[in-house]
């Protein structure tokens, strides 16, 4: 398994894999637009695992800075998918894994996330790899 950063040519097979992810295709053009705004951010993270040159998982992951306390940056995790048939394979531990580092690098004091609640799966692969909901409650408003 090989994770690199996402590039336009990997684009159609993103495509596929939020569609199994979330059942709504993904606009190609709006999604190389997006791509290129987040690849001239050296705050975004966007990375992809390859099996045999098939991208089989994404993740994203974003430095935001703090105004509270030493003002430490955080990491946001967001876009996790990782193809049905990779599953149990170690993708998302090795996904998870490199923006850890990435935030590490950045000197982020935590990361964060929000999971579907319906996602019960998930959230045992968050929990197996250090992330906690006690004490916490995510919350997200949808504005368009």
């Amino acid at each position: 398994m090989k994770i690199a950063k996402i590039t336009k040519n990997d684009l159609p097979q993103l495509s596929t894999l939020f569609m199994e992810f979330i059942g709504i295709k993904s606009n190609l053009d709006k999604m190389s637009s997006s791509l290129d705004v987040i690849m001239a951010n050296p705050n975004y993270s966007v990375l992809g695992a390859k099996i045999d040159g098939d991208l089989v998982g994404s993740a994203m992951g974003i430095i935001c800075f703090d105004l509270v306390g030493e003002c430490q940056p955080f990491m946001v995790i967001e876009n996790v998918v990782v193809a049905e048939h990779a599953r149990g394979k170690g993708v998302g531990k090795a996904l998870v894994s490199a923006l850890e580092s990435e935030a590490s690098k950045a000197h982020s004091h935590y990361i964060m996330l929000v999971s579907s609640a319906s996602r019960v799966d998930a959230h045992g692969f968050y929990k197996s790899q250090g992330y906690d909901t006690d004490g916490f409650r995510g919350f997200k408003k949808y504005i368009v």
